[in-house]
């Protein structure tokens, strides 16, 4: 897939990361986690993590690391590599600042380890495949970025110091460094990413392109099959296969976003911004943002800070 390509789909990477938990783990300690049914993310602020997952080596991530986490996937969290005890997350939880859960295996000290965990809260748009393929942990260090050594910095500050919407920095500071790792994920990785897989195809890659250049043209399974140079049946397999939705589902969420976008950054009418959406009246384009948004295309808008 072209870059050209891969940076509009970074652009329509329309993701919140919601921080939920710190982990303090001392030495000697192995914190046992349930596994969760989002894509979860962890970020070492201090210490190394020792991170144990089925049907894979232990990863060892210093201070500066974020690792990505496949959803549905059971983890154990040490501070070393030999640790001694046990301790389950769920029997050491307890409800911090704003909300936010202490997993403690430090016993009520300040961690050898001390780890922020967020997940990955998609709306309607998602990730377009780009999150949707991770099947094993992915660790990037970023400790030799300064706008991530800032965020972790301003983490740790908030940590030690929580204040009014300390949960909502962290989340947004969060955000800006998991698009720091999948900046650097795809810079050095190339074809062989396992976020992308089957995206190198090219085929797909024009496809795609197509549908985020004009989201308001009318697309059909069968026009962009023909676009990729594909059969429309293969097309659909493939794509659906990739992408974890099918080609008129990507279109609908490509539209959506669009559409988002432009009540964030614009005063036209609702109307007009349907119609640059490619929906064919108000009345469905309201009824399919609020399905997908929550709110009426009206409400949304008024909602913007």
């Amino acid at each position: 897939m072209s870059e050209q390509i891969l940076d509009r789909l970074l652009v329509t990477l329309d993701v919140a990361v919601e921080a939920f938990a710190i982990c303090e783990i001392k030495r000697g300690l192995r914190l046992i986690a349930r596994p969760k049914n989002a894509i979860e993310i962890h970020y070492v602020l201090a210490g190394t993590m020792h991170l144990m997952t089925p049907g894979a080596g232990p990863l060892v991530c210093g201070p500066g690391s974020l690792v990505v986490i496949p959803p549905h996937m059971p983890q154990t969290i040490a501070a070393d590599d030999m640790p001694a005890r046990n301790v389950l997350a769920v029997e050491s939880c307890s409800i911090v600042q704003d909300g936010m859960l202490l997993f403690d295996a430090a016993q009520g000290e300040v961690g050898d380890l001390r780890v922020v965990c967020g997940a990955i809260a998609a709306s309607v748009s998602g990730s377009y495949g780009l999150l949707d393929g991770v099947r094993a942990p992915i660790v990037e260090e970023l400790g030799d970025q300064e706008i991530v050594r800032n965020a972790y910095a301003t983490m740790l500050d908030e940590l030690n110091r929580p204040g009014l919407g300390s949960r909502a920095l962290t989340g947004a500071l969060m955000k800006t460094c998991l698009m720091m790792m999948l900046r650097r994920h795809f810079a050095h990785a190339g074809q062989e990413t396992r976020l992308l897989g089957a995206l190198s195809d090219p085929r797909l890659g024009r496809a795609v392109a197509a549908v985020l250049d004009r989201p308001a043209q009318p697309h059909s399974v069968g026009a962009l099959a023909a676009v990729a140079g594909m059969s429309r049946s293969a097309f659909a397999r493939e794509f659906s296969r990739t992408f974890k939705l099918s080609p008129m589902e990507f279109v609908a969420r490509t539209r959506l976003h669009h559409a988002a976008q432009m009540l964030r950054s614009t005063t036209v009418p609702i109307k007009v911004v349907a119609a640059s959406a490619g929906f064919s009246s108000r009345s469905h384009f309201s009824r399919a943002f609020r399905d997908s948004y929550g709110a009426d295309p009206s409400s949304f808008r008024k909602a913007l800070p």
